[in-house]
């Protein structure tokens, strides 16, 4: 399932003030912690399929020196790579106000348009007079943009600046030098054949798990549980299989592969699971494996298990001993491609309209975008034939967490981390 960030930084430090704000807005919230220093508020809305969860995150950590300094000039330093306009000056100096942020996870990612959980972000923006920041753009506490990358044009002139703006002066920003020079230089560590291999048999057992909770009452269901744990174990990949993480963004798959009884399985963790079949189909082509389907048809996890030798000890043995990827060409092609696909489909989320995206691609100042082979509609992305703007919002919903999951797997395949959770999917 696709899980988008959005954070919250504002000068105005009201936790209190936050959770008084959210049980008046959705008094079914759960807050973890005393008002005045909770850590967690989640607000579930819809069930079932249907569910989504908005959970606002308060990390003290976060907010303690050195690091709260090294964040904020990462921030100005990130503004001046910006195309210039008018409001860059104040945008680069904003970051020197702050001094408190809540982070908002969206669990998937925006839907198109309509999305409560927007509101509800924006609700305690505008109660901490803050501002929304995206990788894509700085929006203000109404979710309208103040300054991004697609410079001027994209800037709203309704867009309002927090109050304390007043008081700082512009000739905060300086000149920009020292926050870029002074950047963490980030080393990739891109797994070896043998490690995508381990990980994609862990994928293929992981979402094989995750899709016998569909058959748990089946006759057969606890005997093909059982030979699949005993396949893990023969094949050596215990440990390929992660643990909670840092942001929980992946699902905790020691534990609920091994002590989640049959039919246990929450269903955040199913949802979660059942979504790294996407990452899993990233894997299997860059082994040569399969190909890989267009970006609106997801995979078919059947065909992906036979692939890689899922309960088929000895053709898994055959692809533990002796992996190959792909040129590290084509991954780098595909990893654009997702890019390109990711940051459109993440953009319309937050801005709701038709654009010309070949143009957009060939010209951006963070481009261009190589969209090679991917299909458009008067000009802008198709999803099965139609515009975006166009596009039935279920479909649109599926392709988005579909590209994230391919994105994530093909940036850890061009850089990891050791941790294929954690790989990279900011656009």
């Amino acid at each position: 399932m696709a899980t988008e960030f959005i954070n919250v930084f504002t000068r105005t430090v009201d936790l209190a003030g936050v959770a008084r704000l959210l049980r008046r807005l959705h008094p079914s919230v759960v807050i973890e912690g005393p008002d005045h220093d909770w850590r967690s508020a989640t607000l579930t809305f819809g069930r079932l399929w249907t569910k989504r969860r908005l959970t606002f995150i308060h990390d003290p950590e976060y907010h303690a020196e050195p690091n709260w300094s090294m964040q904020m000039d990462g921030m100005r330093g990130y503004f001046q790579r910006f195309p210039e306009s008018g409001r860059k000056p104040i945008a680069v100096a904003l970051p020197t106000t702050f001094r408190f942020s809540i982070a908002a996870r969206l669990e998937p990612g925006l839907d198109q348009g309509g999305d409560p959980r927007l509101g509800l972000i924006t609700a305690v923006a505008q109660h901490l007079d803050g501002v929304l920041f995206t990788p894509a753009a700085l929006l203000d506490a109404h979710g309208r943009v103040l300054f991004g990358q697609g410079g001027e044009a994209e800037e709203d002139p309704q867009a309002a600046w927090p109050r304390v703006l007043a008081t700082v002066p512009v000739e905060a920003a300086g000149d920009g030098d020292a926050e870029e020079d002074d950047e963490d230089e980030f080393e990739p560590d891109p797994p070896t054949a043998e490690r995508v291999a381990r990980r994609a048999l862990a994928l293929a057992a992981l979402t094989a798990r995750a899709s016998l909770e569909q058959d748990a009452r089946a006759p057969d269901a606890a005997e093909r549980h059982r030979d699949l744990l005993e396949w893990v174990r023969e094949m050596g990949i215990e440990d390929e299989l992660e643990g909670p993480g840092e942001w929980d963004r992946g699902p905790h798959e020691r534990s609920l592969f091994f002590d989640s009884p049959l039919g246990g399985m929450d269903e955040r963790s199913f949802v979660n699971s059942m979504w790294r079949s996407e990452g899993l189909g990233v894997l299997a082509w860059a082994l040569g494996l399969c190909e890989l389907p267009p970006h609106d048809e997801l995979v078919d996890m059947h065909q992906l298990w036979n692939a890689v030798g899922l309960l088929e000890s000895y053709k898994a043995r055959g692809l533990l001993a002796s992996p190959a990827l792909r040129p590290r060409e084509e991954i780098d092609a595909l990893r654009g491609r997702l890019f390109g696909l990711h940051w459109r489909l993440r953009d319309f989320t937050l801005r709701p309209r038709r654009m010309d995206f070949a143009e957009f691609a060939r010209t951006s100042w963070f481009g261009p975008l190589d969209i090679t082979g991917v299909p458009l509609a008067n000009g802008d992305l198709a999803l099965r034939g139609a515009p975006i703007d166009r596009a039935d919002p279920g479909l649109f919903s599926t392709v988005h967490s579909a590209t994230q999951e391919r994105h994530l797997a093909a940036n850890w395949l061009h850089e990891g981390p050791a941790r294929y959770s954690e790989a990279d999917v900011s656009t």
